[in-house]
């Protein structure tokens, strides 16, 4: 049987307590978006940053954040001098089943269970969920013992079958990348020589043509 996990993030839960222990020390301006932070005491997602201006004679660096378990958002001014804890991410391989309403479904390729986690969780720059396919590897990311799963992203390469590619007018003909539509219906540029019905392999994290599939 399946077990269903569904809508973990959908009820907050306030003061969620870390177990004790050592995280990484870094600065925040070697912070990157999707690092979890231990700030006062709660798990917090870093969602943007912005180098903004000085304060007392230092860097300031604006970290936009989003509480793990809660989704409450908040904006954190730090020092360049500050130092932050990094929390250590667990990263489980999910399979895409569907997305219904604001909930996206998956299937754990281990345990066999399914779990719903909200889009607004998606890490990534949200035109790339076009990109997600029915039976995509996907990766969770986890916050062990709790709050459990607290974002997810699509792999770094994938797959996909062209399913047309639009015909460049002859004043374009310097060009050599035309622009292509995947059977999921996302855009992708896509070197000439690339026709309807080829396999081709994507880069997700530039969202650029890599090669043939």
């Amino acid at each position: 049987m399946i077990c269903r996990a569904l809508g973990r993030l959908a009820h907050p839960r306030i003061g969620v307590q870390l177990p004790p222990r050592r995280w990484i020390q870094i600065g925040p301006n070697t912070v990157r978006l999707g690092m979890v932070i231990d700030h006062k005491g709660e798990p917090q997602i870093v969602e943007s940053k912005d180098h903004g201006g000085t304060g007392r004679g230092q860097a300031v660096v604006k970290l936009n954040l989003r509480h793990a378990a809660t989704g409450v958002r908040s904006q954190v001014r730090f020092r360049g001098s500050d130092t932050l804890e990094l929390m250590k991410l667990v990263q489980n391989k999910y399979q895409f089943l569907y997305t219904e309403g604001n909930k996206a479904h998956m299937l754990n390729m281990q345990s066999f269970e399914e779990l719903a986690m909200d889009m607004d969780t998606f890490e990534g720059a949200k035109d790339k969920i076009a990109f997600l396919e029915d039976g995509m590897e996907i990766i969770v990311q986890s916050l062990e013992p709790e709050p459990g799963p607290i974002s997810w992203r699509l792999p770094s390469r994938y797959t996909f079958k062209v399913k047309s590619v639009e015909a460049r007018l002859a004043k374009d003909k310097g060009a050599t990348y035309s622009p292509a539509t995947l059977e999921n219906n996302a855009r992708v540029s896509v070197p000439d020589f690339i026709k309807p019905g080829d396999s081709i392999v994507v880069d997700l994290d530039k969202t650029a043509y890599v090669g043939r599939g």
